[in-house]
């Protein structure tokens, strides 16, 4: 009886042991930008991109060229793409949803939670005016872009990269709100 016991406590304290050690840790992927990648010169998706954003300068060129910079850790490119399209590309919730993306990859974090902030009026408004140019992807990634900014702000982090530690944090303080989206 007492070998069992024995037995069972030594089981726990193991298994508590590897929890401690392990842990739970939400990943933060793309919060930051990595270090070092291939040169952006060097790739052929990416030029095709910039051609057919060149002759087709519209929403969705835009959208996968500024997508495509972002992804190549490339946010002012990103940014130099965005404000070279049209005025009407460019007010499009998804065009400045990526805006955003781009400047708090920048480290301008007060100015992306402005254009956060403002993507979600506008998405606000497309729910309750009945028109829908929000896609329901979008009303989601907006929130959550914006419960991250907010928390950015509230710890007083204007540049990501000058305080990652206080990045994350943000990032998993804002990870653990649970916000609904109502969609009609």
């Amino acid at each position: 009886m007492r070998t069992g016991k024995l037995l069972l406590n030594g089981l726990v304290i193991a298994a508590a042991a590897w929890m401690f050690v392990h842990g739970t840790k939400v990943s933060t992927k793309g919060l930051l930008p990595a270090n070092a990648r291939a040169p952006i010169s060097t790739d052929a998706g990416l030029a095709a991109l910039e051609s057919e954003a060149a002759l087709n300068p519209g929403v969705a060129t835009t959208a996968k060229l500024a997508a495509a910079y972002l992804e190549r850790d490339q946010p002012g490119l990103a940014s130099a793409a965005i404000d070279k399209a049209s005025p009407s590309v460019r007010a499009t919730p998804e065009i400045a949803h990526l805006y955003a993306r781009a400047l708090l990859h920048r480290g301008k974090v007060p100015e992306a939670l402005a254009v956060a902030r403002d993507v979600q009026a506008s998405c606000d408004a497309s729910i309750n005016g009945g028109s829908r140019t929000c896609p329901a992807w979008l009303v989601a990634r907006s929130a959550r872009q914006l419960a991250f900014l907010e928390e950015m702000q509230a710890a007083g982090i204007d540049d990501p990269g000058q305080n990652p530690d206080g990045a994350r944090a943000a990032f998993d303080r804002s990870s653990r709100q649970i916000r609904s989206v109502a969609m009609r």
